[in-house]
């Protein structure tokens, strides 16, 4: 698969909640990094391997409902992908919904996401906590 069938594969899948098929498209040894501010999103993560992947999504995933996850832009250059990604998420504990954007830059190689730094809107969450 070409890395923008990758990415696209893999947005279409955490948008379905497809646990089994993001999998397959992960290198077993990820780097997945969430660059927030720890005051307004302490959903932030630097870690390695898929197993501390799914973990930093579990703890976001307890707070927040993800209603909806659109690709709204791409752009790829060889290896690397930059995604704009849309979303509706509502809050687990208050009940309400915030619409917000997401950045996620990607590297992939042999068919398998090795590398993804994720950018959040903090304000928008931190307001819906």
């Amino acid at each position: 698969m070409t890395t923008e069938e990758v990415v696209r594969n893999a947005i279409q899948s955490y948008s379905r909640a497809d646990v089994e098929a993001i999998s397959a498209l992960l290198h077993d040894d990820i780097h997945y990094r969430i660059h927030a501010n720890a005051e307004t999103a302490p959903y932030c993560a630097d870690c390695g391997g898929k197993a501390a992947f799914w973990e930093a999504i579990g703890r976001i995933q307890s707070d927040w409902s993800i209603d909806d996850y659109r690709l709204t832009d791409i752009i790829v250059s060889g290896e690397r992908a930059a995604t704009q990604i849309s979303l509706t998420i509502t809050s687990r504990h208050t009940g309400v919904s915030r619409e917000t954007e997401l950045a996620l830059f990607w590297t992939v190689k042999d068919g398998c996401v090795v590398e993804l730094h994720e950018y959040h809107d903090t304000a928008a969450a931190a307001l819906s906590k």
